[in-house]
């Protein structure tokens, strides 16, 4: 393992990465991979065994299992991002792609429609089956599609338009909220509703018409 120069190779690859991006054994497999052109399978099981020395040696620290981060010295310790933060970055980004988005109470709030500011962050992610930590104040959510660049802003306000009903709504004008949201952020209304159609209740997909189209 060693005469590979693994240590090398995974300090190059942690050292590229940003403070608050949380590194993950399954990615930096890949990179070991292509720089050292031997098996996967022989490849994670020594990255397993060198990040376990890197952490002990204190490069890198655990977030849960299979994500760390970098851990970075400074004029007054070592700075250790959120690791909560850290933990809902690889539900919602993958590789630069967008794989997840907020959801629930604390998106409705974020939103403007409610006051109340939940503990737990609601996230709807393609990494569903993910087991959070139980110090990580996060709920997963099964998506009602594949989450993408193109469809997570539509999922996130159909999402909200669903439970605008059973959520502590205390805005005067929830329906003009969520008309100015669609707005800034540049969706089209048929394309709004068509997702509606194909992914939600038909209850949500009439509550999106009557919102949309009023007037």
């Amino acid at each position: 393992m060693e005469k590979v120069g693994y240590r090398d190779i995974l300090l190059k690859y942690i050292n590229e990465q940003e403070p608050e991006q949380p590194i993950l054994t399954e990615q930096i497999t890949k990179y070991a991979v292509q720089q050292t052109g031997l098996n996967e399978i022989d490849v994670r099981k020594a990255v397993n065994v060198n990040m376990a020395r890197l952490e002990k040696a204190g490069h890198v620290v655990r977030i849960s299992k299979g994500i760390y981060c970098r851990k970075i010295p400074t004029a007054f310790g070592y700075y250790i991002p959120n690791r909560e933060v850290l933990f809902c970055k690889q539900l919602l980004y993958q590789a630069n792609r967008i794989i997840g988005y907020e959801t629930g109470l604390s998106a409705l709030n974020r939103l403007g429609l409610v006051s109340q500011m939940p503990k737990r962050r609601y996230i709807a992610t393609n990494l569903y089956r993910k087991k959070v930590p139980a110090d990580i104040l996060i709920e997963i959510r099964k998506p009602p599609a594949v989450v993408n660049e193109t469809n997570y802003r539509y999922l996130q306000l159909l999402d909200a338009i669903s439970n605008i009903n059973e959520a502590p709504v205390d805005t005067t004008r929830p329906a003009e909220v969520i008309k100015n949201t669609a707005r800034e952020l540049g969706l089209n209304t048929e394309m709004l509703i068509l997702m509606a159609r194909r992914h939600y209740s038909q209850k949500t997909l009439i509550r999106t018409i009557d919102i949309m189209l009023e007037g």
